[in-house]
């Protein structure tokens, strides 16, 4: 199965490669799942039934940071399928990746992100952040959302559900995907095909649909290296939901994790102000 999805996407890299690019077409199948994700309330739930490719010293090191969850960066979930669900609403989100045992956590709410991880032991559920079940805020990201795009759990899902957004509405970084075919299965089902070159690499991906439904996506992409060989990877995902009703119940810190957040009062500052005296607003001649 491997083998043939691997023959199928370079074949389909090829086919698409003399195809003319169109913008996402006005009736395209997957733009309800766009404005899903414009409207901002949503709940997704994945399985990436691909392993995330060990990270090394040659890797890229950004310095405004990452924005999706560091899968990669775990040994204990270096070489294992993983389940995802990300929800959003009212301006917060929550994302998880990980397994039945370990799952790597953030909640982004106020402009602050919680990070932690949650462990199954047993009957128990223990979390870690800045220690055993307790957890501090840290100022939340925007550079690298800006230039990575928004997180949906691991780097391999946020590449694919970014790739569905307009090219106005993302950091170029990203890609400017287009779509290059469209078309039913043997089995009932449909697909379409979306192209691009990111970073000198051709991309495509396919979004398969259950009728109207999103089932899975997959993407191939490859490069050729200067001695004539092709370095490539894919990426199977498979969507057991895609939702425009958020799980209100994951936004918000979950029982048992404490917030140990220090944080100052909203009116600190202009106390400090008045007492000493100064007026902010005026400028001394």
């Amino acid at each position: 199965m491997k083998r043939g999805f691997w023959h199928t996407a370079v074949g389909l890299l090829t086919v698409t490669a003399f195809l003319a690019p169109l913008p996402f077409a006005a009736a395209a199948k997957i733009d309800p799942y766009r404005e899903i994700l414009r409207q901002g309330a949503y709940t997704i739930r994945y399985d990436n039934l691909t392993p995330a490719p060990r990270v090394t010293n040659r890797d890229r090191a950004d310095l405004y940071g990452k924005s999706a969850l560091s899968v990669e960066r775990s040994d204990y979930l270096l070489h294992r399928q993983t389940k995802g669900v990300i929800t959003a609403a009212d301006g917060d989100r929550y994302e998880e990746v990980g397994d039945d045992k370990f799952v790597m956590c953030r909640l982004s709410k106020g402009g602050e992100d919680f990070f932690f991880t949650r462990y199954k032991k047993g009957d128990k559920t223990e979390y870690y952040g800045t220690g055993r079940n307790r957890v501090e805020a840290n100022e939340k990201n925007y550079f690298a959302e800006l230039v990575e795009g928004k997180s949906y759990g691991d780097a391999d899902m946020s590449a694919l559900i970014n790739a569905i957004m307009p090219d106005g509405e993302k950091s170029a970084k990203l890609g400017r995907y287009r779509l290059a075919a469209a078309g039913k299965l043997k089995d009932g089902g449909e697909y379409e095909d979306y192209r691009a070159v990111v970073d000198g690499k051709d991309k495509v991906i396919r979004y398969y649909f259950n009728g109207d439904k999103l089932a899975r996506i997959a993407s191939a992409s490859y490069s050729r290296r200067g001695d004539g060989k092709i370095d490539g990877r894919k990426c199977i995902i498979n969507i057991r939901e895609f939702s425009a009703t958020p799980d209100k119940t994951l936004l918000k810190l979950p029982e048992g994790l404490k917030d140990d957040t220090k944080r100052k009062a909203k009116n600190d500052d202009k106390n400090a102000a008045a007492h000493s005296g100064k007026n902010n607003a005026e400028v001394p001649r």
